[in-house]
């Protein structure tokens, strides 16, 4: 069994503002304000849905196969949070078009300060 799997990240915006803004319109966050560094958290349930994670090989020029990190969010339906992002804000694009993928669905949108959000529907995980 694997351990320690990724529990958490950041999104560094240039106007933070804007973007609570996006992620609430499309993905229905709230947030909870720190002081300490300016944060404002996303606290998400605890929930017994699968954890995946991967290392790849990068593909310059390969939409959503840069060198670096994606992480994913888990939506019902690709299309439907593709279009509310689209509505959201009329700068994010599509990286990549729905896929499937090794037994699960995902995409890519890039967010108004065009970084990468993964997006994946529930799945069942491998050898289960």
């Amino acid at each position: 069994m694997n351990r320690h799997p990724s529990v958490m990240f950041e999104i560094m915006a240039c106007d933070q503002e804007a973007m609570q803004t996006f992620y609430s319109k499309v993905f229905g966050w709230t947030y909870r304000n720190v002081e300490a560094g300016g944060f404002s958290y996303i606290d998400f349930p605890p929930t017994a849905q699968p954890l995946l994670g991967g290392i790849g090989q990068a593909r310059v020029g390969m939409p959503g196969f840069g060198p670096g990190r994606n992480f994913y969010l888990l939506v019902d339906n690709l299309e439907a949070t593709i279009e509310a992002a689209l509505q959201a804000d009329g700068t994010v694009s599509v990286l990549m078009a729905p896929t499937a993928a090794d037994g699960y669905r995902i995409a890519m949108i890039l967010d108004p300060e065009k970084n990468p959000i993964g997006l994946i529907e529930p799945f069942e995980p491998v050898g289960q």
